[in-house]
């Protein structure tokens, strides 16, 4: 299995755990993995999502601890590729990792559609986490009555308090409602993933590993959780 995974190029960045726990997961069932971004070249995560920044958000990630420790996973996210070279036809699925920086230029923004389109209209997984959900928006008609989480416009009320009114341009719960969407959260940076066919997403970091595994058992057709 090959999976595109697509990234904010703002300078607001992508958060680390968004994209280290699915990369840890899928790559240990053997997935081949891209990494994308609107502009390419490298791009950058949250400091706040460094667990090795002072006053992290994440200073327990021992996932996102792993990856920066590996110089050579750390240098593919220098040489992202850029969406207008991308062929998405190369790929079994795509995921979005989430970060401020979604919400920043991936919406609206109609190379991300362009991209998003070949996924649904080949039947292929979608899967987005967190702030990367808003991308969902930019396919209208395909969203329009699905099941969809992601950050919640509760959440960005936390992070304003932090940040200021500016934090980001657009919020991923107001947008997607927007598009049709069937929006769901659970509590404040509670945890909550929901599936719809082949639609996956996760409503913030800290769904992070339940959304990886999830996405797993969507993209493999199987599940490795047998009741007795």
């Amino acid at each position: 299995m090959k999976i595109l995974f697509v990234t904010s190029s703002s300078d607001m960045g992508y958060w680390l755990a968004e994209l280290t726990h699915p990369y840890w997961l899928l790559s240990e069932r053997g997935c081949e993995i891209d990494f994308a971004s609107p502009a390419g070249g490298k791009v950058k995560y949250d400091p706040m999502s460094d667990p090795f920044s002072e006053n992290s958000w994440e200073a327990d990630d021992l996932v996102s601890k792993g990856f920066l420790t590996d110089k050579s996973l750390v240098g593919r996210l220098f040489s992202t590729i850029a969406f207008k070279d991308v062929d998405p036809t190369q790929y079994d699925a795509i995921h979005i990792v989430g970060g401020g920086g979604a919400a920043v230029d991936l919406f609206p923004n109609e190379d991300m559609a362009k991209l998003l389109e070949h996924f649904w209209s080949e039947g292929k997984i979608v899967g987005a986490i967190c702030h990367g959900s808003i991308a969902l928006a930019n396919n209208p008609a395909r969203v329009a009555g699905r099941r969809a989480t992601g950050f919640s416009r509760a959440e960005d009320a936390q992070v304003e308090a932090l940040y200021g009114n500016d934090f980001i341009p657009y919020w991923p719960q107001v947008e997607m409602e927007k598009a049709g969407i069937v929006y769901s959260a659970s509590t404040e940076l509670g945890i909550k993933v929901v599936v719809d066919g082949k639609l996956i997403t996760g409503q913030n970091q800290k769904a992070a590993s339940e959304y990886s595994i999830a996405f797993i058992h969507l993209l493999f057709g199987n599940d490795v959780v047998v009741t007795v």
